[in-house]
């Protein structure tokens, strides 16, 4: 788990100028894979599906610890038991707009009062207030809606004219 601050990620001023979308989604599905190889502990399949030309340009620091947090809590909702684990599933996409890409993280766990309920989650106790900041790095916004087959997608909206004009 990342423990850099707010503060250090703004100053790392990692800005990328058209990074691949892809490459960073598969570094911060990478780190959590070597994570849970490490504990023995079951982990759902993680696919992601990010077309290689869609690009972001902000800050990667903080786009990639926004990624982490969500992805782990999406692993962790979908897998909930090691029974679970072997059939859960984490999916991560992106859809690129005139004026924005935004990134979809979908999980096969409980729905999103299911996980209120819990306490725990996306939906649940995660900090807002330091997710807050850091989606105001990348003017970004996040929006959580039930999946049709079950679970949670979490999906991140960053609009593409605000974050060239940060980046340069």
């Amino acid at each position: 788990m990342m423990k850099e601050s707010v503060a250090s990620l703004q100053s790392v001023g990692n800005w990328g100028h058209g990074v691949a979308l892809q490459g960073i989604v598969e570094d911060v599905v990478s780190e959590l894979q070597r994570h849970h190889a490490d504990t023995g502990v079951p982990l759902p399949h993680v696919a992601v599906d990010v077309p290689p030309g869609h690009r972001f340009d902000g800050n990667v620091a903080v786009l990639r610890e926004l990624l982490s947090v969500w992805v782990r809590d999406a692993v962790r909702a979908a897998a909930g038991s090691a029974a679970m684990a072997r059939t859960a599933e984490v999916l991560v996409t992106s859809v690129e707009y005139p004026d924005c890409v935004e990134i979809e993280i979908a999980d096969s766990g409980p729905s999103l009062a299911e996980r209120q309920g819990l306490g725990g989650g996306v939906a649940g106790r995660v900090d807002v207030s330091v997710q807050q900041k850091l989606l105001d790095q990348v003017r970004g916004d996040v929006r959580l809606d039930d999946c049709a087959e079950g679970g949670v997608a979490v999906t991140l909206r960053v609009p593409k004219a605000v974050s060239q004009r940060m980046a340069a």
